[in-house]
């Protein structure tokens, strides 16, 4: 700042007005400015192919791979759940088929029957039990077509759910399990304990369409995020039918994947950018719900997200907070879900602007490099030509070679042109001195020329005001007004009288007899009221002088 201080602007710029830039500190300013275009026309190709900042290339990089893997993994965990599934309902297919034969009864029977219920839920339990410590999921369940009681005012079905309590790491082995739905004496039996929102049987609407959901070509459905009822907890649903030997569907299994047991088991790992975020969504117009390997999104102040397009990625808008990444939609059971990975916009920004920074960095040393390379090609070239310059300037020649071959060849041939210029000055000052010596002959011959013009001018101004005096006025106008009168070989042969051609030359020229040129005649002196050429010559001359003067005017 001191530096700066100290220097005169006002007084530096009024200088270089002035004095203009020397030679050096214009091939300094030449040769930065050169730099200088150069190098924003690289930095606007980079920024127009998106490479000015690496860091974004690589952060896209990673969400790339990151997101295939993630979608890999989760299409994969899911096909094995749904795969147990179908096992599962399998094996209770059989346990029921083989209750019922046991018992002699049919599923219709079940049905207000609660000592059958509780002797088969007591009978599938462990098929329940197994499947669901097989599984890698949060909770199993199954649920019949059936109830205990068909006069409630609520329709309720009965079946066994098991949930797993104080998940810890998605290994769920020796995890306790409680009873979230089933009857009294199953619990007691198996020495399981009550779910705090624990009823005897279970509330929904699945088989008023199940026929329309189970089609040939699924197998299995993967639900939406779902609120569980009395708890914290959301959790997505597999759901595989239960048929009998009919083919008819008396039941539905599966297992429950809650957010926290989807949080344990996608858990992100650390990677150069930072910690990412990964998301399976609902397919949605608008707003999207679903769950995330991530406690701090999995509440109820990020139900829902806006996904929309920012430039090639993806802008996650949650109200409170928004996230940059990427997503990919995939197809599970019977509906679409997004795959997203994303990261916090702060951070997102953060990682870009790092990037920013070393770019920035870099293209200030690549500047500072070019500068300092300006000053040493001006001192290595410039200033050896700007001493020999000022040697010459003093001493009027030099001997010294810069070992420059073109500059010194150039001080040659200047010290050569010098000696041929001095002769040519000589030869221009003789050639000078006579051609001044001419234009003075030339002038005088001019002034004589015009005078004699001037001279004449009078004289015709003089012959034509007397050639007025002898016209008679009154048939001067009778000629002018019935020229129009003529006809066009009488007008022509008019026109060539005028130019001076005798009655002979004019039938010469139209091609015509000496006859036919006298009928003419007499018909172009009886028109104009005239009666000789000599009169038809000088009505037409008096004509053309007063033409001339009023264009002249105009």
């Amino acid at each position: 700042m001191k530096l700066i201080k100290r220097i005169d602007l006002k007084n530096l710029i009024r200088h270089i007005k002035s004095e203009g830039l020397s030679m050096r500190w214009r091939f300094i300013l030449y040769a930065i400015s050169a730099i200088a275009l150069v190098l924003s026309l690289i930095v606007l190709l980079l920024n127009i192919f998106g490479i000015l900042n690496p860091a974004k290339i690589q952060l896209m990089n990673v969400l790339d791979t990151q997101l295939s893997s993630y979608a890999y993994n989760i299409e994969h965990e899911y096909d094995k759940i749904a795969a147990h599934a179908i096992s599962f309902s399998e094996q209770l297919e059989a346990d029921v088929q083989s209750y019922l034969t046991a018992n002699k009864l049919s599923f219709q029977d079940l049905t207000n029957t609660a000592e059958a219920l509780t002797e088969l839920q007591q009978s599938l339990y462990d098929t329940v039990f197994w499947n669901m410590q097989l599984s890698p999921c949060s909770g199993a369940f199954y649920i019949l077509n059936t109830t205990v009681n068909t006069h409630s005012d609520i329709s309720m079905k009965n079946g066994i759910y098991l949930k797993y309590i104080n998940l810890y790491s998605e290994n769920t082995v020796n995890n306790k399990i409680s009873l979230y739905r089933g009857s009294f004496s199953t619990a007691k039996e198996h020495n399981i304990i009550f779910h705090s929102g624990w009823q005897n049987e279970i509330l929904t609407d699945f088989f008023d369409d199940c026929d329309e959901l189970f089609t040939e070509d699924t197998h299995y459905i993967l639900s939406e995020t779902t609120p569980i009822p009395e708890t914290w907890e959301r959790a997505r649903y597999v759901y595989v039918p239960i048929r009998d030997y009919e083919e008819q569907i008396i039941g539905v299994c599966g297992f429950e994947v809650n957010d926290l047991y989807f949080q344990l088991v996608h858990k992100t790992t650390d990677t150069q950018p930072g910690n990412f975020i990964c998301a399976l969504l609902d397919e949605q117009t608008g707003k999207c719900s679903g769950q995330f390997n991530s406690s701090h999104y999995n509440t109820a102040d990020f139900d829902s997200v806006d996904i929309s397009t920012k430039r090639n990625a993806t802008l996650f808008d949650f109200g409170k907070e928004r996230c940059i990444g990427k997503y990919e939609t995939i197809h599970l059971g019977n509906n679409n879900f997004i795959i997203a990975l994303m990261m916090p916009e702060l951070q997102y920004n953060s990682y870009l602007k790092q990037g920013q920074q070393k770019t920035a960095i870099i293209i200030l040393l690549v500047t500072l490099f070019a500068f300092a390379f300006c000053f040493f090609m001006s001192k290595k070239y410039v200033s050896p030509i700007l001493s020999k310059i000022e040697q010459i300037k003093t001493n009027g020649e030099s001997n010294e070679q810069l070992k420059i071959r073109e500059i010194d060849d150039l001080f040659a041939f200047l010290e050569e042109k010098d000696t041929v210029y001095e002769k040519q000055l000589s030869i221009l000052e003789t050639e000078k001195q006579i051609a001044e010596e001419e234009a003075e002959k030339t002038k005088a011959a001019y002034e004589k020329a015009m005078a004699k013009y001037t001279l004449a001018q009078n004289e015709i101004q003089q012959l034509s005001e007397d050639r007025k005096k002898e016209i008679v006025l009154e048939d001067y106008e009778y000629f002018i007004c019935n020229l129009n009168t003529l006809t066009p070989t009488e007008y022509r042969i008019y026109e060539l009288y005028l130019d001076g051609n005798t009655a002979s030359d004019i039938a010469k020229c139209l091609n015509i007899t000496e006859n036919t040129m006298k009928y003419h005649n007499k018909n172009i002196y009886s028109k104009l009221g005239i009666s000789s050429r000599k009169q038809l010559i000088r009505y037409a001359t008096l004509k053309q002088h007063q033409d001339n003067k009023q264009n002249k005017k105009d």
